[in-house]
């Protein structure tokens, strides 16, 4: 049998950490791919992302250094095949220039969706508005009923 695939961005697992809007449709998410035995996936920068984002919340007080450091942790170990290569940079590089996207962060999820012919899912509502209706394979976090 084939193996399935979903692309998630950083936010997704992020949401999972600390109570937010989103905590529970993200749990949600990441159970029903479990139990669907999907495989998560994402471009190599999503653990930077991880990382910058634990750092910002110490930073801005929303937890301390201890806690921050639990939660990534926890976050680092989640089991995610990580892709990189020069081919899904450069499309990421196409990506972002034909939907007119400041930079090409988030493109680099778009390219491994599209390369993995599989859906990304985001917690980026404006990323998701700005190109839902010429990239089927996005879905924002948000759209989900729990």
């Amino acid at each position: 049998m084939p193996t399935s695939y979903m692309v998630l961005d950083s936010g997704i697992l992020l949401a999972t950490a600390l109570t937010e809007t989103y905590t529970e449709h993200a749990k949600s998410l990441l159970r029903d791919f479990e139990l669907k035995q999907i495989r998560l996936a994402a471009p190599n920068l999503f653990k930077y992302e991880l990382v910058s984002v634990s750092r910002k919340w110490v930073h801005r007080q929303i937890t301390t250094p201890e806690q921050a450091t639990m939660i990534l942790n926890r976050l680092l170990n989640v089991r995610i095949t990580l892709h990189f290569n020069e081919a899904l940079l450069k499309r990421a590089y196409e990506l972002a220039t034909k939907f007119n996207r400041p930079t090409a962060y988030d493109a680099q999820y778009l390219a491994l969706a599209e390369h993995l012919s599989c859906d990304f899912w985001t917690t980026d509502e404006r990323l998701y508005n700005a190109i839902k209706d010429d990239f089927q394979q996005i879905h924002w976090l948000g759209s989900i009923i729990v």
